[in-house]
Order: C-alpha cells, then structure tokens, then sequence
C-alpha cells in the first residue's frame, strides 16, 4: 500500500530551496518519502538555460545532507526534472510527489487513487535517442514504475512523465 501527495512550492530563485525547507521542518513532508521534484525556473528554457541544472544541483545538495547521502545517490531515488522559462503567467515554483511506503491496509484509501512509481533508463548515446531502442529501453522503464506503484492494469495509467536528453549541435 501506498499513499503518493503532491506538493506546490514557490521559488524566488533556481537555487531557492527554502519552501521546502519550510514544509518538511513543519512536517509538511518527509525527505525519506520524496519521490520526484518537478520545477519551472525563470531560465529560457532554450539549450543554453544554466537554470535548470543549477536548481537541479541546490535541491540534490539540500537533499543529500537531509537524507545523509551523496548528491549522486539522491538522483539515484528521487527523479529531477526541471523545465526553464517562465515567461507570461508561469511563476518559478517545484512540484514535489511524495510517497509514504508504509501505508497500513486500514489506514490506507480504497478503490483507484493517485498513485506513482518512478525508473530510470540507461543512459542513451546520442543516436539512440528517438530510436526504437529508446522506445524499448523506456517501456521497460515504466513496465517497472507500474510494478513499483503497484498499477497492474495498463489502462489504469494516465499519464507517464519522461525526462528526455537534450541534443546539442555538438552532441
């Protein structure tokens, strides 16, 4: 059993960690049960936007000294997928899906409900990206955040958040 809830917080800046901050010193959310922070930035949002990697690197700093580990070993269980330009009626704010894992059966919501799973792929060489060896690698990847999310049905699932590479003209 599981419960997943989400979160919105506002951000002043790329590097603003300090909503979250506030939500789990208030007890609002457990750094244990964060799955995934999605973010907006105030960046471009074209290739050369620095912002998306720099929010990225504050909240796995953050992170790594909450949860006792490694930068590298947050981005191992909590999935970062940071999206720049705020332009027009977007505010720089990050979504963060948390999921408490040990969720008792009679405290545990009945029937369909919000439920999340997340994987990862292997790193892709560029010219695998928007092969069929992408499309493979990447089903077999959600195949495995159903099982985690303990979706058995396909038709339960409805949407399927993908953090994809950048290609560069150099890449």
């Amino acid at each position: 059993m599981q419960n997943v809830q989400v979160h919105s917080i506002p951000t002043l800046s790329p590097d603003d960690t300090t909503g979250l901050e506030t939500a789990i010193g208030q007890g609002q959310i457990c750094p244990e049960d964060i799955i995934c922070i999605l973010g907006k930035t105030e960046g471009n949002g074209n290739v050369n936007d620095f912002t998306r990697g720099f929010a990225t690197l504050a909240y796995k700093i953050f992170l790594a000294e909450k949860l006792k580990m490694a930068p590298s070993d947050v981005e191992k269980q909590i999935a970062f997928i940071m999206s720049g330009g705020t332009e027009g009626v977007m505010t720089p704010h990050i979504t963060v899906f948390t999921q408490q894992r040990d969720v008792t059966p009679d405290t545990a919501p009945t029937g369909k409900r919000l439920s999340a799973g997340i994987a990862f792929t292997r790193d892709f060489r560029p010219e695998e990206i928007g092969t069929l060896t992408q499309v493979e690698e990447v089903a077999k990847a959600v195949e495995e955040a159903m099982e985690k999310a303990q979706i058995e049905d396909v038709e339960d699932v409805h949407f399927v958040q993908l953090k994809c590479p950048l290609l560069t003209s150099e890449r």
